[in-house]
This record gives C-alpha cells, structure tokens and sequence, in this order.
C-alpha cells in the first residue's frame, strides 16, 4: 500500500516539474495569440507589445501594415532543445482574412525568440520576412 502512495507522489511530483519547465512555453504561446488578437483588432500598441522591446522600432511601420487583417491563430508549435532548456523559436500556423475569399490564406509563420528580463517576446511580428 505505501508503495501505491510513493509511485502515486513520484508522478505528482513529475507533473508538477513538467509544468514548472514548460511555463516558458505557455508564455509564447499565450503572446502569439495577444499579437494576433491585437493585429485583429488593429490595435498597434497591444501588438508591438509582444515584440521584443530593441525590435520594435524596426518593426512599427510594418506591423500597422498589417492592423485589421483578421489573424486566426490555427496551432502554434513551441520548439526548444529540451524542457530543461530555454524556448528559441515559436512556429504558428494561422487563417488570415478566413472571411474575405479575395484576401484569405493559410501561411505557417517561424519567428526566434527574446527572454528581455524574464519576459519572452517574438522577436519580429509573425508573417514578417527578415
């Protein structure tokens, strides 16, 4: 029976560290989707928050190019060497403009990564090429 409670709190313990790990992860993820929703809603101070702050100047004029086309965020992919490392690159997978058959497409967005001060950033806009 104790052996039943040390395996049962060995997993416990192993969920939590995957959790703890993967907080950098869920960052990213959580600010693809800011980006997109502000990008959707035109709203360029939302959107060039999610950029890494060095970045964001070069990135301005391009990112307000971009406010209104409706980002529907399909599946985003979080690539890192391992869970013990830090995340280096976001990969998204996205609908622009679903509603408009003129103006819709289905591109797969890469963009590195930024840690500024424990905050993780995309470091260009998504869709933007280098």
């Amino acid at each position: 029976m104790w052996l039943n409670g040390v395996l049962l709190a060995t997993i416990a313990v192993a969920i939590g560290g995957v959790q703890l790990l993967d907080r950098g992860g869920a960052a990213v993820e959580a600010s693809v989707r800011r980006y997109a929703t502000a990008v959707s809603n035109a709203d360029l101070g939302a959107a060039l928050a999610e950029i890494a702050p060095e970045q964001r100047a070069r990135w301005q004029d391009w990112v307000r190019s971009q406010l209104g086309n409706v980002y529907d965020v399909r599946g985003i992919a979080v690539r890192s060497p391992s869970l013990l490392q830090r995340p280096f690159e976001v990969t998204a997978v996205l609908d622009v403009n679903r509603d408009y058959p003129d103006e819709f497409y289905q591109p797969t967005a890469r963009v590195p990564l930024q840690e500024v001060d424990g905050h993780w950033y995309l470091a260009a806009p998504l869709l933007a090429s280098e």
